[in-house]
């Protein structure tokens, strides 16, 4: 491969000096020479020439020197190294080149040999950070193809999963159909853990999956993994079992890791055991736990073994072809193990050999005991399930659907939104839109109840819209549920960072995705009933006093302005807030369920009972609320508290 050298110096013979030393290496195409007078020219030569390896620079030139020439390509073309090249005399400012990034120096007049044994080993190390480069841009664009089609693979799973699901929980179903359906339902997630496998180890490869440790029972963790285990051990009339010397306790270890550890090492152990057992045993080790998983399965050939967690091997024989995979797992329990700073070794034996045939895992994997953490504050640790959770619908009135709450689903796959919107409709009013763009001018303009947002879609992506969501504040009540292809825990912390609510990965379960529903839906209706009742309540503090939320206190601050002036109305304060009138109508609706002369109504009469306690009578707290007459403040006044101010000041 030719390599480009570009020779910055002002002297004139060097160019006819340059073409005579290398006459050979350029007539070969080895090496191409460039020349320029200044470091000015260099920068331009260097824009049009962007493959460009090998800078030769010398100090002092006219224009651009040599020393602000290395400054400016430290900056802007890290790949490219400069040797400079200058007068033996002028060591002070080769030592301050170094000091700022000069590959090399030759100094001046050029030997050829010094310099020809600088330019090869300077293209050599320039070789090398591209070639580093190259493989990191590769990982890169893998990183993004992997991302690519397990979003866009997905979607389709979730439309297998979640329909199926639906049947499932007929209770009219005949028995061959639930039998059908559920061997769909279990490939389903088989191919979906494989998608999730192939994404794991691209990012292990690419140093791109962080741990994530939490506070949980390490022993109780392990062992009830291998209880999920039990049905598919005693379909095949396996022993399953578990043991460990392991204290009960609170560890600190990353949860996900293991569970897919512990996955793959089992499920082969099953798959390749036909008679007898698998046994699992957790012991203490002096610097954390031991994993060992034997079974007395098939075996592996002794030749094949070095070989077993090389991605996409497989050992090629008659007695374990029957039982192919994919080769994936064994690659990714050794990347993960790594991960954790663990070691894996395995021992096998075929039959026909001197010893019984099974294979023995041992993991061994550092762990940290926290012996002084409060029980009270130990973290739940999710575990993997195999049943999903029912379909649960709130029971709602469906002949009053305005009243209804409304969710927006905002999902590029139109099949899924369609699909989302029509399992939704028949219990809320549901508006859909097919990007992150059309989602945010709807939110501005329905204010949902709830969004339930995709994250990676066209024109704006769900963190975009969420950011845009709680950065508004005419939208930034309202609850995010992130519903994504993406199973990083960097993606859900930064879901989280940014505001979401809750995070749903695909595919997912439509029973779950309702019953989240109807909790954040229950969570919103209970903190309505509590500011509503602020007002309602006399002998509470007043809302202003109380209300955390940002919009009511500026609503209910603007209201305290004006309270004295009966011409107060609803214009003004969505003036004063910067909203359109609708816009203020459907954000106190959706945070008070009250209208917004309702609210200047209620509060008022709120604000009353502390002037009736302070002493006023009721005819100067009738004009000191806003209120035209007495009469209209004691006719309004009953019928919100079922009783008179006069009453009210005698009781």
């Amino acid at each position: 491969m030719k390599t480009k050298i570009l020779l910055v110096d002002d002297e004139d013979d060097l160019e006819d000096l340059f073409k005579q030393l290398f006459r050979r290496q350029i007539q070969t195409r080895q090496y191409e020479f460039l020349y320029v007078r200044d470091g000015l020219e260099a920068l331009t030569v260097i824009e049009q020439h962007p493959d460009i390896d090998v800078v030769l620079s010398d100090i002092h030139m006219p224009g651009m020197d040599g020393l602000t020439l290395l400054a400016k390509l430290a900056e802007s073309h890290p790949i490219i190294r400069t040797v400079m090249v200058t007068a033996f005399g002028d060591m002070d400012n080769i030592r301050t080149a170094m000091n700022r990034g000069a590959f090399d120096f030759i100094t001046k007049p050029v030997n050829f040999k010094d310099l020809e044994a600088t330019l090869e080993k300077t293209i050599r190390y320039v070789n090398q950070l591209r070639e580093t480069a190259e493989l990191k841009a590769l990982d890169e664009m893998k990183s993004r193809f992997f991302a690519n089609i397990t979003h866009e693979l997905r979607a389709p799973l979730t439309l297998i999963v979640s329909p199926v699901d639906k049947l499932l929980e007929s209770s009219d179903l005949p028995a061959s159909y639930q039998k059908q359906l559920s061997t769909v339902r279990r490939n389903a997630l088989q191919l979906l853990r494989l998608i999730n496998q192939l994404l794991d180890i691209n990012k292990l490869e690419a140093h791109q999956m962080d741990l994530v440790n939490e506070v949980g029972d390490l022993p109780g963790f392990v062992g009830q993994l291998v209880e999920l285990f039990r049905p598919s051990a005693e379909l095949k009339q396996l022993a399953l079992i578990y043991q460990t010397d392991v204290p009960p306790g609170n560890y600190l270890f990353d949860t996900g890791k293991w569970e897919k550890i512990i996955f793959n090492l089992l499920s082969n152990a099953i798959k390749f055991t036909e008679t007898g057992g698998i046994t699992i045993s957790l012991n203490q080790t002096p610097k954390g736990a031991q994993l060992a998983i034997r079974d007395t399965g098939v075996g592996i050939p002794g030749d094949k073994l070095p070989h077993i967690f090389n991605r996409f091997y497989q050992a090629d024989s008659s007695r374990i072809r029957p039982y192919e995979g994919t080769g994936i797992g064994l690659a990714l329990v050794y990347e993960l193990i790594l991960r954790l700073g663990g070691t894996i070794s395995v021992r096998s034996h075929v039959e026909g050999t001197d010893q019984p045939s099974g294979t023995h895992f041992l993991v061994e994997i550092p762990v940290q005991r926290i012996s002084d953490y409060q029980e009270a504050h130990q973290l739940q640790i999710p575990l993997p399930t195999l049943d999903l959770l029912p379909a649960v619908a709130p029971d709602l009135n469906s002949d009053r659907r305005e009243n209804l709450p409304l969710i927006l689903v905002v999902e590029d796959n139109t099949e899924l939104r369609e699909f989302i919107v029509a399992e939704l409709a028949t219990t809320y009013r549901v508006r859909s839109a097919a990007n992150g763009y059309e989602g945010w001018l709807l939110a501005k303009e329905e204010l949902p109840d709830v969004i339930i947002a995709d994250l990676m879609m066209p024109r704006m992506d769900g963190y975009a819209l969420l950011e845009q969501v709680r950065n508004d504040s005419a939208t930034n009540h309202i609850a995010v549920i992130l519903l994504t292809a993406s199973v990083a825990p960097d993606s859900r912390r930064k879901g989280f960072e940014y505001g979401a609510d809750e995070y749903i990965t695909k595919p997912f379960n439509v029973g779950e995705l309702r019953l989240r529903l109807r909790n954040f839906l229950s969570r919103q209706q209970k903190l309505r009933d509590q500011y509503r009742q602020q007002f309602a309540q006399t002998s509470t503090s007043a809302p202003l006093a109380t209300v955390q939320d940002h919009f009511l206190r500026r609503l209910y601050q603007l209201i305290e302005e004006r309270l004295d002036d009966s011409s107060l109305n609803v214009e003004w304060l969505a003036e004063q807030l910067a909203v359109s009138r609708k816009t203020l109508y459907l954000k106190v609706q959706n945070l008070l369920q009250l209208s917004p002369n309702e609210l200047i109504r209620q509060y008022r009469l709120r604000k009353s009972i502390d002037l009736l306690k302070a002493g006023h009578n009721a005819s100067e707290t009738a004009y000191l609320v806003g209120f035209e007459s007495p009469s209209y403040f004691t006719k309004v006044f009953k019928e919100f508290y079922q009783q008179t101010p006069t009453d009210y000041m005698r009781n």
